[in-house]
């Protein structure tokens, strides 16, 4: 049985260790700041789409990856004599999903599995490192994708954004909305459903984490306690989330992550997440 190589694209949202750990090619989504064309390779910080945005009152924009960019690395692998299972964001999200299904069109077919996550960020990334599991433990490359695809409706993936000023800026709620949302102290909840990002609770006040915790964990005893993820952009408490996480249910594997700045140019600064798969 041959080698098997993970690929997925930048907005899958995880520590770099476990990238290396487990030897992920990531192909980079694009992040135009006006004019200029950014490859989201780790090199554009959220800070730097911040301050653009601040300066600018310019939204930064995201692109997909092309199919070019897959060809490339699916070749090079192919050549090496791996399979390959790629994951991408939601095909509701983004054109990267196919552009990916585009490129495996150019190999043999048993060669190359392309999955659509019908998820974003560390939602991607949880479903990744089942697919990593797997393969360490002997898996074929038919077997993990059955796994993962049996596994998309069971990612647990609530953002809080602090701010509607990026959603508004970017079409995603009226100038009203965000004019409200600033006054009342509002924060959306942001939920993954079908592969869409769609709104969900609104919390109030000023300890609106403490309620957003509270909301997420309301129902602990379904969470599969073997990664937790927190992920944010610019979030200043992050780590001690972590610790609460720990410490009230006694969770051993929470792992922090920053978003990609292709998820920032949505969510904003501010904007954390606790993600978790269900039970089976």
């Amino acid at each position: 049985m041959r080698k098997i190589k993970f690929i997925t694209d930048s907005t899958t949202d995880m520590p770099q260790s476990l990238f290396k750990q487990f030897d992920i090619d990531v192909v980079p989504l694009h992040v135009l700041l006006g004019e200029d064309d950014h490859l989201d390779d780790g090199g554009l910080k959220n800070e730097d789409l911040v301050k653009f945005a601040d300066e600018t009152g310019i939204l930064p924009k995201s692109a997909a990856v092309n199919e070019f960019q897959f060809t490339e690395v699916f070749s090079k692998w192919i050549d090496k004599g791996f399979d390959i299972f790629c994951i991408t964001l939601s095909s509701e999200l983004s054109a990267t999903y196919q552009a990916a299904m585009s490129a495996a069109q150019k190999f043999d077919a048993d060669r190359i599995c392309v999955v659509d996550s019908q998820n974003v960020s560390s939602g991607t990334a949880m479903l990744l490192l089942e697919a990593c599991d797997m393969a360490q433990a002997g898996a074929s490359l038919s077997d993990i994708t059955e796994h993962v695809l049996s596994l998309r409706d069971k990612i647990n993936l609530r953002f809080i954004v602090d701010t509607l000023k990026y959603l508004y800026m970017g079409g995603r709620c009226s100038k009203l909305a965000s004019i409200m949302g600033s006054s009342l102290k509002i924060k959306p909840i942001l939920e993954v459903k079908g592969g869409k990002i769609v709104p969900g609770d609104k919390l109030r006040g000023s300890n609106y984490i403490n309620k957003y915790y509270d909301y997420v964990m309301q129902n602990v005893e379904t969470i599969d306690p073997k990664r937790i993820f927190v992920t944010h952009c610019m979030f200043d408490g992050v780590d001690e989330l972590k610790k609460r996480l720990e410490e009230d249910f006694g969770f051993n594997n929470v792992l922090i992550s920053d978003t990609s700045a292709t998820i920032s140019t949505h969510c904003g600064p501010g904007t954390v997440g606790i993600l978790y798969l269900n039970k089976q």
